[in-house]
């Protein structure tokens, strides 16, 4: 007796939804904010609208739409404290400076 193996046929088929492309293009408009630094707010908004978007028609993409939101929200927390300093650091040399200078003409 020999011993066949059953085969199954599988006629079953995986459906997945559509990805949402707001999520996708704010994603990368995003991530993209790392070299230019203008596609920042952009990447954030359109984050915004594809996550409402999934959540209304039941698309994937939500894990891009929630990494462009990270991605955008750290690097624009980040140009903020970059411009933050670098005008503290525009104010601070010339008073520290003219201070400086102050104190050096003391005869």
């Amino acid at each position: 007796m020999t011993n066949t193996p059953a085969t199954k046929t599988s006629t079953s088929t995986i459906s997945t939804s559509p990805l949402n492309t707001m999520a996708l293009v704010g994603f990368i408009l995003s991530v993209s904010g790392v070299a230019t630094g203008i596609t920042i707010i952009p990447g954030i908004v359109l984050s915004h609208i594809g996550f409402s978007q999934i959540k209304r028609t039941g698309e994937s993409g939500r894990g891009f739409a929630v990494a462009g939101l990270v991605v955008g929200y750290c690097l624009l927390g980040l140009s903020v404290l970059a411009v933050f300093f670098v005008l503290l650091f525009l104010v601070l040399i010339p008073l520290i400076a003219v201070g400086s200078l102050k104190y050096a003409n003391v005869s």
